[in-house]
C-alpha cells in the first residue's frame, strides 16, 4: 500500500528522515547547550530549555485542534517538518538564551503539527484491510529510526562538535522536506 499511494509513502518517508537525522538525540545534548548559552551548574536553565520544547508541543496541539489553524494535509506537515528543522538548526546558533527558548518553543510546535499530521493522514489514507500494517511501518519509521539521530547528532556531534552535528542534521531534514 505504501508503495502504490505516494501521500502514504511521503508520509513515512518524511516521518523516518525526521527521526534519524534528528530525533530526540538533541535532548541528552541539552546541558552542553545550556552551557553555552551561560547557564549554571545548578540544572534549572537546562530544565527550561527542556521544558520550552515541550511547551511549545502543547501549544501546538491547542492550534491543531482548538483554533483550527492548520488543516492536516501533506504539504502542510512538509511544510512544518521543514520548518522543525530549520527551528532546530537555529537553536544552536541562537546566541541569547531567550532566543534559543523561543525557538525550542517553536520547534515543539512543528514538531506536534507534522508528526500529528502525517500519522493522521497515514490513519486515513490506508485501506482498512491494510491499516494496521500501514500504520505499524509509519511508526516503526517515526519511532525505530531515532537511533539514527544518536549517531548523526550524538556520535558525529562528538567529533565535529554537538552545535554542528545539529545544524547539520537539521539541514538534512530540511532538504528531505524540500524533495518531498
Amino acid at each position: 500500500v505504501a508503495r502504490t499511494d505516494p501521500r502514504i509513502m511521503t508520509m513515512i518517508v518524511l516521518a523516518g528522515a525526521s527521526s534519524f537525522f534528528v530525533g530526540n538525540a538533541f535532548q541528552a545534548q541539552m546541558p552542553e547547550y545550556a552551557q553555552v548559552l551561560g547557564a549554571d551548574n545548578t540544572g534549572a536553565w537546562y530544565s527550561i530549555l527542556l521544558a520550552a520544547n515541550a511547551a511549545g508541543a502543547v501549544l501546538g496541539v491547542l492550534l491543531l485542534e482548538g483554533a483550527d489553524a492548520l488543516r492536516p494535509s501533506v504539504r502542510t506537515a512538509i511544510v512544518c517538518a521543514g520548518l522543525w528543522g530549520v527551528t532546530m538548526g537555529l537553536f544552536p546558533m541562537a546566541g541569547s538564551y531567550q532566543v534559543a527558548v523561543a525557538l525550542l518553543a517553536l520547534a515543539g510546535v512543528f514538531s506536534i503539527a507534522f508528526t500529528s499530521m502525517a500519522q493522521t493522514l497515514v490513519q486515513i489514507l490506508a485501506p482498512a484491510r491494510l491499516r494496521g500494517a500501514t500504520v505499524g511501518l509509519f511508526n516503526t519509521a517515526m519511532l525505530g529510526l531515532r537511533a539514527g539521530s544518536g549517531v548523526t547528532v550524538g556520535v558525529l556531534g562528538a567529533f565535529i562538535g554537538v552545535r554542528l552535528s545539529l545544524e547539520l542534521s537539521s539541514l538534512m531534514v530540511v532538504f528531505v522536506a524540500i524533495a518531498l
